[in-house]
């Protein structure tokens, strides 16, 4: 029997060796300039929920996108970030801040702690903030922090607090002496 042709050759999805390359400087690129990084894993999760959870982060100004392991480890060894390696475990999904201000660290973590109740499945594996790798436990206690802007406030507050109590120090001699030069003033009209 003679072999038969079924039609031209039919090119596997991913684009080759070039295209890859192409994802891991991509990725390289982004990695570097996130300040901060979640990592997880969201083995037992459909399409659908990974959809869902998509919908929810971007709001929050969150970016939550499903990568290849390979390619990620590369990516992060160009990156500088070789740290990430430890991280990746099974199916590997990452959530980055958008646009890199208005998001800290803290509200990143909230914003995936949070998700974690809806989607059970999702399981944090660690994080990348502030040049160190974290693992789930640190980022769970992050997510327990207030937030950047609150931490300042309170700052604030309790640096003002002290100096308010010195200048109505030092202004008290002076509101007695202005209240008896009046009090004079109003008896020699009178």
């Amino acid at each position: 029997m003679a072999k038969v042709k079924t039609g031209p050759k039919v090119k596997r999805k991913g684009g080759g060796v070039a295209a890859k390359a192409q994802q891991v400087d991509a990725l390289a690129s982004e990695l570097a300039g996130a300040p901060s990084l979640i990592v997880t894993e969201y083995r037992g999760l459909r399409v659908q929920e990974l959809q869902d959870l998509r919908r929810k982060l971007r709001p929050r100004g969150v970016e939550y996108r499903v990568v290849k392991n390979t390619l990620f480890a590369r990516a992060a060894d160009k990156a500088g970030r070789a740290a990430l390696r430890s991280l990746l475990v099974g199916p590997t999904a990452v959530a980055v801040p958008v646009g890199g201000d208005g998001l800290d660290e803290v509200e990143l973590a909230r914003s995936l702690v949070d998700e974690l109740r809806t989607f059970r499945a999702l399981r944090i594996t660690g994080a990348f903030v502030a040049g160190r790798t974290m693992g789930a436990d640190d980022v769970q206690a992050l997510a327990r922090l207030p937030g950047r802007a609150q931490l300042q406030a309170e700052l604030v507050g309790t640096l003002q607090s002290p100096l308010a109590a010195v200048a109505g120090v030092l202004q008290a001699p002076l509101a007695s002496l202005i209240h008896a030069f009046t009090a004079r003033g109003s008896a020699a009209n009178a």
